[in-house]
């Protein structure tokens, strides 16, 4: 049987792009806004898949660097991002894969955090069938039995709705979420930005999909990570050019993790007044740091100029000498921001 070169060297930078996130996420200076960027970013990819979507206004992040599900985010099965699971159960639990998902089906109906319409009994069985189906399939390499996954959930659709979300989280666990930086939307922002027609695709073609999407979702999270820090080195070199900088240091490390700031926030971060707050951010919005985007007095928001997609407008900006000038986030009052 002839190798097919293709497929191995699509799977070789299909590894090396999530090689490349892992050390990164590992070495990169603005690494913590940019990991709460890159799974914002996931998020935002699973619901548009799902047919909804999550405004960058409805996302919050508590103090501990946790991101809050909005009540507007109707994306289904999203439990399942902020929660654990190991590879083990994810194919021989079915308890344990929907409780994951965000169904027990040990609970009374009552306690089951989603319901789905289909009956219990051939969820159960679907799911089966879906278990025989890839355990018969030959032996495969990670990011390629991940697509077989993904695929045969596509087929089978063992819950009867948001089976494609599903099967991306899935998929996404056994294959890109080895690697722990992506957070189970990497390959649907990459079917995003390759535009390719994979829902009606077979195995083969699939699997070749698949390995593209996860290249293009890690370039993807590849180009913010730069951007962002090359907004980092503008603004690193606008503060160090002030006298007295005070707390805008803080106040831009907030703006790089939070996509939506306001100064009640800012104010409660860092324990200052809502005037002092305010008044950091006007004079982050006049250095050119940050735009004011909605709203009134204390109740308006401020955002980074930096596109969190590659279809977004990159803007150049300096650089600074000192690559640690953003990962002591010490300043910050209260609990530390999670990395």
């Amino acid at each position: 049987m002839t190798p097919d070169f293709a497929l191995i060297a699509a799977y070789a930078d299909a590894q090396s792009g999530l090689v490349q996130l892992s050390e990164r996420a590992r070495l990169s200076p603005i690494r913590q806004p940019w990991l709460k960027r890159m799974a914002i970013v996931e998020r935002q990819a699973l619901a548009r898949l799902d047919g909804t979507s999550i405004d960058d206004a409805d996302i919050r992040i508590d103090g501990r660097g946790t991101i809050i599900p909005s009540p507007f985010d109707l994306t289904r099965w999203s439990h399942a991002l902020s929660e654990r699971i190991t590879l083990d159960a994810l194919l021989n639990d079915s308890a344990a894969l929907l409780a994951w998902l965000g169904i027990d089906l040990d609970m009374p109906d009552e306690g089951v955090l989603t319901r789905p319409h289909r009956p219990r009994p051939d969820i159960i069985a679907a799911i089966g069938a879906w278990r025989q189906a890839v355990t018969a399939a030959p032996p495969a390499p990670p990011l390629l039995h991940s697509a077989l996954l993904t695929h045969s959930w596509l087929q089978i659709a063992p819950i009867g709705e948001g089976d494609r979300v599903a099967a991306m989280l899935i998929g996404g666990r056994w294959g890109p979420g080895r690697w722990h930086v992506p957070t189970g939307g990497l390959v649907a922002l990459g079917f995003e930005h390759r535009k390719a027609a994979w829902k009606g695709a077979g195995q083969e073609a699939f699997s070749r999909l698949w390995l593209d999407a996860i290249i293009a979702g890690a370039r993807s999270h590849l180009d913010l990570e730069m951007r962002l820090r090359a907004y980092a080195g503008r603004a690193a070199h606008r503060i160090a050019e002030r006298r007295r900088p005070g707390r805008l240091k803080d106040v831009i490390m907030l703006a790089m993790i939070h996509p939506r700031l306001t100064s009640n926030r800012v104010a409660k971060m860092l324990s200052l007044t809502s005037a002092g707050a305010i008044k950091l951010l006007t004079i982050a919005v006049e250095e050119g740091l940050l735009i004011e985007q909605s709203g009134q007095a204390s109740y308006r928001s401020y955002a980074i100029p930096v596109a969190m997609t590659r279809a977004g407008h990159d803007i150049g900006m300096a650089g600074t000498d000192d690559p640690n000038f953003w990962c002591d986030d010490a300043q910050i009052s209260g609990p530390k921001l999670a990395s």
